[in-house]
């Protein structure tokens, strides 16, 4: 399971999705190039493409079809409050989903920090159905969604995730992010336990 626990929800008083004209530019041409579809290892095609106004109601039934398993180190309540904050993405470039059979099947979006001493670093989430866990969708989608980071200027992507969440740990090694250090007992999880998260980080 991939989800991502960096602070997707909780700190828009300091995180927002980029827009520039130069990054909308940039928006364009990615835009074009998302036309044709993504072949995952089973054979199923998948179209990745940037979060639109249309979109809600999809994310609402991908949420709301979460098995527990999806939602075992995720960051509840999968609601329409949740929804809404996803939704800000809409129209600054750095909100992906993926598209399968009519259906959104993933979720990822970048975030950069608006201090003065954050300029350039970001933050990101990716949530994904369980339908589409192993079958490299996690892996096409935060590669698209690095280089739109890096296109639009940030120099740093970091983000934390439960250290019993192995799958999306070993996801994120794959993809060239290191652990940068563990926050002992920071997340509680279903099953009334505290556990580690490790800080993770990637110079884009």
């Amino acid at each position: 399971m991939l989800q991502n626990l960096f602070l997707d929800d909780q700190s828009h008083q300091y995180y927002e999705l980029i827009e520039t004209e130069t990054s909308m530019k940039f928006d364009s041409q990615f835009g074009r190039m998302e036309v044709s579809k993504t072949k995952m290892k089973d054979g199923r095609e998948v179209v990745v493409r940037f979060l639109t106004h249309e979109d809600k109601e999809l994310l609402l039934d991908m949420v709301n079809s979460f098995s527990d398993y999806v939602v075992l180190w995720g960051s509840p309540p999968y609601d329409e409050a949740k929804i809404d904050r996803w939704m800000n993405g809409v129209g600054k470039g750095l909100s992906l989903v993926a598209v399968y059979d009519q259906k959104i099947v993933g979720i990822s979006a970048s975030y950069t920090n608006l201090l003065p001493r954050g300029r350039g670093i970001g933050g990101m989430m990716i949530y994904l159905h369980q339908d589409f866990h192993g079958v490299g969708l996690g892996t096409v989608m935060i590669k698209k969604l690095l280089g739109l980071a890096k296109g639009k200027g940030l120099h740093r992507i970091g983000l934390e995730v439960v250290e019993d969440n192995k799958a999306a740990v070993r996801l994120y090694e794959k993809l060239g992010f290191k652990i940068e250090g563990t926050l002992l007992d920071a997340y509680y999880g279903a099953d009334e336990k505290y556990h580690n998260m490790l800080v993770m980080g990637k110079i884009l």
